[in-house]
C-alpha cells in the first residue's frame, strides 16, 4: 500500500495523488530529480504499465514533476510525522485500505464533520477504531483531506 507523499501545490499535484500514488509511493519517485524529457519517458511508461492518463494528463504530470523535482529545483522541504500523524497514517493504511483504494480515501475532500461521519459510519460497520483515536484520524484526515 503506498503511503501518501506530501508534494506542493500546483497544476498536476492532485492528479499524482489520484493517479500514481494509487500503485506506488511518490518518495523514490520525486528523488529522481529529472529533466523534462526524461520525465515524460517515464510518465508514458507508467502509462503502459496500465497509468490511467491521457494525453493531456501525461504533459500536466511530466510539467509538474520536471517543475518541482527536475535537476535544478530545490529539495522539497519534509518535516517528520508526528505521532499522531504517524497512528491515523497507520490506521488508514491498516483499517481503511483493507476495504478502500488508497486513490478514494485520497481523493475524498471532505470537512472534519464530514469525515467524523465517515468515520464514526465505518465504524458502525466494524472498522475497529477506538474512540480515542477517532478525533485523531478525524483531525489527521480533515488537515491532508479537507475542502480546499
Amino acid at each position: 500500500m503506498a503511503v501518501p507523499q506530501e508534494l506542493p501545490e500546483g497544476e498536476g499535484k492532485k492528479l499524482l495523488e489520484e493517479r500514481c500514488v494509487s500503485c506506488h509511493s511518490l518518495k523514490p519517485v520525486v528523488s529522481l530529480r529529472q529533466n523534462q524529457g526524461t520525465w515524460k519517458k517515464l510518465v508514458v511508461k507508467m502509462v503502459g504499465l496500465g497509468a490511467q492518463l491521457d494525453d493531456k494528463e501525461v504533459d500536466v504530470a511530466t510539467g509538474y514533476l520536471a517543475k518541482y523535482f527536475g535537476p535544478e529545483s530545490p529539495a522539497p522541504a519534509t518535516k517528520p510525522d508526528s505521532p499522531e500523524d504517524k497512528i491515523a497514517k497507520r490506521y488508514i493504511e491498516g483499517i481503511c485500505s483493507s476495504c478502500h483504494d488508497a486513490a478514494l480515501i485520497r481523493s475524498t475532500e471532505a470537512t472534519k464533520q464530514e469525515w467524523f461521519d465517515i468515520v464514526t459510519r465505518m465504524n458502525g460497520l466494524d472498522a475497529g477504531v477506538s474512540q480515542r483515536d477517532v478525533d485523531l484520524l478525524v483531525d489527521y484526515l480533515a488537515s491532508k483531506y479537507g475542502r480546499k
